[in-house]
Order: C-alpha cells, then structure tokens, then sequence
C-alpha cells in the first residue's frame, strides 16, 4: 500500500493530473477562480459559478487594520523582513473573530439540527434564543465599522440571487438576521462577510474546509501587499507605545 494517496493531483513526466484535467489545458483555458474551484472542491464551475467565485475571491482583498491578520502580518514583517514569515503569521492570526468563515458555517449546520422538520423561521427563533439566553456572539454577525450593513455580504447575496444561487443556507442566515433583530431590536449588528461566505459555501455543496479555503484565497493578495509595503519602506520594529500597565506598582523589594 502507497504511504500516501490522493484524489487531487498525480505528476509524471511533463504531465500533471489535476482531478483528471491536464494542468496545460487548465492553464491555457481556464481563469485563475475556475482552477481554484477545481482544485479545491474537485470539480469545473459552471459558467454562473464562476461569476460568484470572482466576486468571492475580491470580497476580502483588504480590510485594513480592522482585522488582526494585516497587523499580525506588518508587526512581523517589522520585526523580520522576510515575505513568506510575515505572511504565514497573518494567516495564523485569522480564526474565529476575524476572517474564518468555518463558524458561522457551524452554526448553519447547528440551526439545521435544531430546526428538524421545521421552518427556517422555526430554526432561526431556536438558535437565536440560544445563543440570546447563554450570552454569546452569534457567529457571522457584526462588524467594527460596518454597523448598518456588511456591503461585501449585500453584494455577494445580491450576486447569488442574480445568478439563481441562493439555496436553503443563504435563506436561513437572512432568517436567522431577521429572528436577532426581532428578539433584541438590534439593527447595528447586520451579517457580516463571514456569514455569507458560511451561506454560500454550504448552498455551493462545499464543506466548512472548502469554505474557509477560499476566504484565505480571497485575503491573502491584500495581506501580501501590506507585508511587501511594511518591508519595503523599511520602517524596523514596530512596537506598541499607547499600552497601559495595570499591575502592582513599583514598590517591592528583594530581601536577601
């Protein structure tokens, strides 16, 4: 038996299969958002896929300082200016409170549990009397700076419904927004881009690895442009200056 097997790719002289397409002929023929989907979900997009694909792929190509990965990203590159470190480490920083759409994917799923053979109003009211009761941050929902509405989430559900891609997922997510609203009068807290990348990854068929795949695609041009800038205007060891110390104040002693 092979130590290793795989679906995805085989090399031979001059030759890769890629999911039992020829690289060449993907190369040649196909846009860089058709070879990704392949190479992720195993399978061509249709032509209508594609077009969301490419709206998903620019909807996080920068988002500032507001989202850890840009900053973990130049503090690194400040402190060693080497490209790929800086990168990786801004990878590292994303999660579950910034760019990792795998949560709220999570919660899709755990909606669906609680709905059982139920409306999606039904699942929607469940799981937000859930998460309102225990206290918790509802995954997918809120932003920093975008408080009235996420326009990266309203273009690409708008993109979807254009393209007759809205499925049960992107419903539910839109059910469960308007339950919030209804049960804590709050509209400051809309669905953000990771709700919707969670909605239309699962009405896509794509698992929560194949969705937060493509979010990482998606950000990683943008962190990359500011690693290149942060080591390219030499701007050595960023450190924080505005930092509060709140222990014991200076008046211990050592005793011999």
């Amino acid at each position: 038996m092979a130590y290793f097997s795989t679906a995805v790719s085989e090399v031979t002289e001059g030759i890769v299969n890629l999911r039992g397409y020829s690289l060449a002929d993907v190369m040649k023929d196909a846009t860089y958002a058709q070879g990704a989907f392949l190479s992720i979900t195993g399978r061509m997009p249709s032509r209508d896929e594609t077009r969301l694909i490419d709206a998903i792929l620019n909807s996080l190509l920068d988002h500032g300082y507001v989202a850890s990965t840009i900053t973990a990203a130049r503090y690194i590159a400040s402190g060693n200016p080497q490209f790929i470190p800086a990168v990786a480490g801004g990878i590292l920083a994303a999660g579950s409170n910034t760019l990792s759409p795998e949560h709220s994917f999570h919660l899709l799923d755990h909606t669906a549990e609680l709905r059982g053979d139920g409306t999606l109003e039904e699942g929607a009211d469940r799981v937000v009397d859930e998460y309102v009761s225990a206290r918790k941050r509802l995954p997918g929902f809120g932003h920093p700076t975008h408080k009235t509405s996420d326009f990266r989430a309203d273009i690409l559900f708008d993109r979807a419904a254009e393209l007759g891609l809205v499925g049960e997922s992107i419903r539910q997510f839109q059910a469960i927004d308007r339950a919030f609203r209804a049960k804590t009068g709050k509209t400051n807290i809309p669905i953000n881009i990771d709700g919707a990348l969670a909605a239309i990854g699962r009405d896509l068929g794509w698992s929560a690895n194949q969705t937060v795949a493509f979010a990482v695609l998606s950000v990683l041009p943008g962190l990359m442009a500011h690693v290149i800038e942060e080591i390219e205007t030499g701007r050595p060891l960023r450190y924080i200056q505005d930092g509060d110390y709140v222990g014991d104040p200076l008046t211990k002693t050592l005793k011999n």
